[in-house]
């Protein structure tokens, strides 16, 4: 395998992964304000979990393939993973306690959640024995020495911009729910917009990142080709 192809497979993961991210974040949204399913305390952790373990993907695309990329993901992956995995037993703990939220195949969302934390640690393991994509030197999208625009390129900034609009809306809504204390531990039901709404709205947010990545995008290359 060429260094080229090594280096492409390790950007797929790390774009898989990142997507992968915003998928479950764009699923609890759907929730919240399709479902008008509120999160909990302890929902909020390991959603500011799903961010900081996208943080990690995020910065290989940006500069390169790094271990302490890989590391990051893994200690928010243990957070996230302790708060649900805190959630699960609390439930559990509790005889005939239904558990919190709707089920999805029969698991609630902290369980599923839970299972994608193991899964982050264990891949990011994997992916760090795979020595060669550190020992290229790779430099990310943003380190080229001759700027060009890539579909490599809009992608990692569409999906960085799509996580810090995810976490603006995630810190935005929650002011309403918990004002400036503690979030209550059982949430009353919020504004139910349906699913049809609910969707719209999520995947607004993807089309106004998409937006902004462009002329983010844009304006990078127009102040490269400057500098040069």
């Amino acid at each position: 395998m060429s260094d080229k192809q090594t280096l492409t497979i390790a950007r797929l993961i790390n774009i898989a992964a990142l997507f992968a991210l915003l998928g479950v974040l764009a699923g609890s949204l759907h929730l919240q304000f399709g479902a008008g399913e509120l999160p909990c305390p302890l929902c909020l952790v390991q959603r500011s979990a799903m961010i900081g373990l996208a943080v990690g993907p995020a910065m290989n695309l940006l500069w390169g393939m790094r271990a302490r990329h890989y590391a990051l993901s893994i200690l928010a992956a243990l957070v996230g993973g302790a708060g649900s995995a805190r959630q699960i037993l609390l439930h559990i703990a509790t005889p005939g306690d239904p558990g919190f939220g709707p089920a999805v195949f029969g698991l609630h969302l902290y369980t599923w959640a839970f299972i994608t934390f193991v899964i982050a640690v264990a891949g990011c393991a994997v992916l760090l024995m795979w020595n060669r994509p550190f020992d290229l030197g790779d430099t990310g999208v943003l380190g080229t020495r001759h700027w060009h625009r890539t579909l490599t390129l809009f992608i990692t900034i569409w999906g960085l911009m799509w996580l810090l609009v995810d976490l603006l809306v995630i810190g935005i809504s929650i002011i309403p729910q918990c004002g400036l204390g503690m979030c209550p531990d059982d949430p009353p039901p919020g504004a139910d917009l349906g699913d049809v709404v609910g969707w719209a709205l999520v995947l607004g947010l993807g089309v106004l990142a998409a937006v902004i990545a462009y002329f983010v995008e844009r304006r990078m290359g127009e102040n490269k080709s400057l500098a040069q």
